[in-house]
């Protein structure tokens, strides 16, 4: 299966796991892949990144993955990204991408994040499971 968009997500984060199964459901057009921040695809993927892009500990999108028109995406420009490609009702989340910048949306995000171990407590990945292998690089 060719992966058009790659999700990066905190591997060890109950509401990452959540939102990551979320969307895994949502995309009827299986064009994402996901992958932790801890493994091997995001170390070699986000190499080349800021030094403040690799202290993100939070959802990374790269839209067209290994294209030459790759673009990455971090904070709540990830997100609403993320929600405009998948489609369906996810799009109205998608609209606050063309909406809100990012300096009004990456503070609350980074707000959100940095306290979202305080809303659920962390736990060991949840997902893949053995039919979900395709999408979801190590």
């Amino acid at each position: 299966m060719k992966i058009q968009h790659l999700v990066f997500y905190d591997g060890a984060c109950g509401i990452c796991d959540l939102i990551v199964s979320c969307l895994y459901k949502a995309d009827n057009k299986k064009i994402f892949g996901f992958a932790p921040l801890q493994g091997e695809t995001a170390r070699e993927a986000l190499k080349d990144l800021t030094e403040e892009q690799k202290q993100a500990d939070t959802m990374i999108l790269i839209e067209n993955y290994k294209q030459p028109d790759e673009k990455i995406y971090i904070y709540g420009q990830a997100a609403f990204r993320t929600a405009w490609l998948i489609g369906g009702w996810w799009t109205l989340a998608g609209w606050l991408y063309f909406v809100l910048p990012a300096f009004i949306t990456d503070p609350g995000y980074r707000f959100f994040a940095r306290n979202r171990h305080l809303i659920l407590a962390p736990r060991s990945c949840q997902i893949p499971d053995k039919t979900d292998y395709d999408r979801f690089l190590p």
